[in-house]
């Protein structure tokens, strides 16, 4: 009986493994001998391989999560799956099982039987259908065989001296990024062994029409020409290559100066339109040892912000940084806001610049990047779409705020907390937050704000509020970037009486930009610099400190494109890990947000005042709860906890709740002892 018992269990677990009937009955008749034979298969005929039961109950998500991956290794397609499941699941379970059932497909590691089958049958594919096969695959170990069967395609055609063209028609037939990779790294490859420049070989490549193969040295001597024409001396010295245009320096002849060429952007496009692809006038610039002249690529590419964020590496809580983009030399820059040169920014351009992807790829940044007691925000948006995505983060000190009004407490609220910590400061013996982060740190740090106000001309033209605002504005610029708290004021509409000069200079850092006007770009840099009204748009920007002005493609964060992929990170960020102690000023109410009151009940509100503070009203339902619970023997912070989803950790939020909860046992008559 006892050997019964061992082969029936071996039978079930094969069964509950995904194991055909078939397969287990060869098997255990190669494996058992002939006695055990007729049990063997009458243990396996009681069991249903064909018609599984349609309504299950399941105890737990766990035991609903393996009996999915059991259907999915009975080869069981996702619809057939989900419908079997409607009959047995809850709604909340019915959800549970559709991400189950995703992530089991994407992550599951198939049997070296399945994936022999699939490279049988992907190797018969040519590489136009294996490419459409490849994009339609969810599982992580098929989509390494296709490329692996794709590199092979990409490697034989490679011997066989295909042209740079052929690679880079695969690349646009598909949105695959690994497989335009590759294409890309073949094309390279090919130009290098042709003594092509790479970059100009893929863009000539690129074009559909038959053009003649310049080179940027070849571009720098038509440049250099074209002056001679003019009567400008000058010589080429080199060439870089960025993903949205191409940097031509040349150094001027002796004598000549850099005025002369300063506005001859028009003058390149109409000499040199045709040959160098150039229908807009090209920035010109002084870089070090001579000068600048940045042709606009006929194809640009765009920088990713999934490409060069970077959040696996460990936290420098002395060294806050946002994203800022790549340079012409393809080199990555990112934009300390810990830097003394930093600490503030103004910036602005025109529509469809790139300044909103630039904000939203700063703020998804420092909230997926640094935990609430590493970075706060403080967020003012009057055009009320550009932060509604950020509404939930934790990291938020106040609401969103969405009109004049708003922003003006939230400005207020941060001149409070600007003051609090230089009180802290005296207190402590140190002058600012880098001073009091490595003296407390690792027991205690102080958190940094960053503040970031999104159309300032709405904020500093309304009449009732614009004076608080400005006055506010201008406390925060003269001393909070020592108390680590940063501001970002951004515009599409630069305008030297709404922007007055006094705030202006007080900003050490600038993001230009396009702009429509060459005098916008002169009050967002300064200094009479126009050349944020040669920029390209989507993106491309001048970042310019106290020693330094460098032109950058901003990272694309693509939250439309991709909006799975930006809630991921906004999930990320939300449930991270905070495992730091931050200061906290004792003598600032803390402002609470409705987002972190989760009702049981829904007729059950807070209702905030002007302040950002709120009060509690018990509707009927959950005053009984409250007495069911009580009269249970919960404690205080128990109901809490089970009616208001409001614990300890949340602070005031939490002592506001209790207070409500006590005041209204104690109005029933509970005694104060008990409560």
């Amino acid at each position: 009986m006892e050997l019964d018992n061992y082969i029936y269990k071996a039978i079930v677990h094969a069964h509950d493994s995904g194991m055909s009937k078939d397969e287990i009955l060869e098997t255990t008749i190669a494996n058992l001998p002939d006695s055990l034979h007729d049990n063997a298969i009458a243990i396996i005929d009681n069991l249903d391989f064909n018609n599984e039961q349609n309504e299950r109950d399941f105890n737990n998500l766990s035991e609903l999560f393996n009996y999915i991956f059991y259907l999915v290794n009975q080869n069981k397609n996702d619809e057939a799956i989900l419908n079997q499941l409607s009959n047995s699941c809850n709604l909340e379970q019915f959800e549970f099982a559709k991400y189950a059932l995703r992530y089991i497909n994407i992550n599951r590691i198939p049997s070296a039987w399945e994936l022999d089958n699939v490279h049988s049958e992907l190797v018969k594919l040519d590489i136009d259908e294996l490419i459409k096969k490849c994009e339609t695959i969810k599982n992580f170990a098929y989509k390494e065989v296709a490329y692996r069967i794709i590199l092979q395609h990409l490697y034989r055609a490679f011997c066989d001296n295909k042209p740079i063209k052929w690679f880079i028609d695969i690349a646009r037939s598909t949105t695959d990024e690994t497989i335009i990779k590759y294409c890309d790294r073949a094309a390279v490859m090919i130009s290098k062994a042709q003594g092509v420049e790479p970059i100009e070989a893929l863009e000539s490549a690129k074009t559909d029409i038959e053009q003649p193969n310049i080179t940027t040295s070849e571009s720098g001597k038509l440049i250099v020409d074209t002056l001679a024409e003019f009567k400008i001396a000058a010589e080429y010295i080199d060439a870089q290559c960025g993903p949205t245009f191409n940097r031509i320096k040349i150094k001027l002849g002796k004598g000549v100066s850099f005025k002369k060429i300063q506005d001859f952007g028009n003058d390149f496009v109409q000499q040199l339109g045709d040959t160098l692809n150039m229908d807009t006038p090209p920035m010109v610039s002084v870089v070090p040892g001579g000068a600048a002249i940045d042709v606009p690529r006929r194809y640009r590419e765009i920088v990713y912000f999934k490409d060069y964020a970077d959040f696996s590496s460990p936290i420098d809580i002395h060294n806050i940084v946002i994203p800022g983009g790549v340079g012409v030399d393809g080199k990555y820059v990112d934009i300390p806001l810990s830097d003394e040169n930093v600490t503030h920014i103004l910036g602005g351009g025109r529509t469809r610049g790139g300044k909103s992807q630039f904000e939203k790829a700063a703020i998804l940044y420092l909230a997926r990047r640094y935990p609430p007691s590493v970075v706060q925000l403080a967020l003012s948006d009057v055009k009320r779409v550009t932060f509604s995505k950020f509404s939930k983060l934790p990291h938020l000190i106040a609401p969103v705020a969405k009109d004049a009004e708003s922003s003006a407490k939230l400005f207020s609220l941060l001149v409070e907390h600007m003051e609090a910590r230089y009180r802290e400061f005296e207190k402590v013996g140190v002058e600012t937050i880098a001073e009091f982060n490595r003296k407390h740190y690792p027991d205690l740090i102080m958190t940094r704000i960053a503040t970031w106000a999104d159309e300032c001309f709405d904020l500093l033209t309304d009449k009732d509020y614009c004076d608080a605002i400005e006055l506010d504005m201008m406390k925060l610029l003269a001393k909070a970037g020592g108390a680590g708290i940063h501001i970002m004021l951004y515009t599409q509409r630069p305008d030297k009486n709404v922007i007055n000069p006094l705030i202006r200079s007080n900003f050490p850092a600038k993001t230009a930009f396009a702009t429509t006007r060459p005098e916008d770009s002169c009050i967002i840099l300064g200094d009479d610099n126009t050349l944020a009204a040669n920029l390209l748009g989507y993106g491309d920007f001048l970042y310019k400190t106290s020693t330094k002005i460098v032109r950058l493609q901003a990272l694309y964060v693509g939250d439309a494109e991709e909006p799975e992929y930006f809630k991921k990170l906004l999930e990320e960020a939300i449930n991270q890990e905070d495992i730091y102690n931050a200061w906290k000023p004792e003598d600032i109410e803390e402002f609470t947000f409705s987002r972190n009151i989760n009702f049981s009940h829904k007729d059950n509100k807070a209702k905030f005042d002007n302040s950002f503070g709120f009060e509690i009203k018990l509707d009927d339902e959950s005053k009984n709860s409250i007495l069911n619970l009580y009269r249970r023997n919960y404690r205080v912070d128990e109901i809490v906890k089970a009616i208001f989803n409001i614990s300890r950790y949340d602070g005031k939020s939490y002592k506001k709740y209790r207070t409500v909860v006590e005041n209204f046992l104690s109005s029933q008559g509970c005694e104060e002892d008990d409560i």
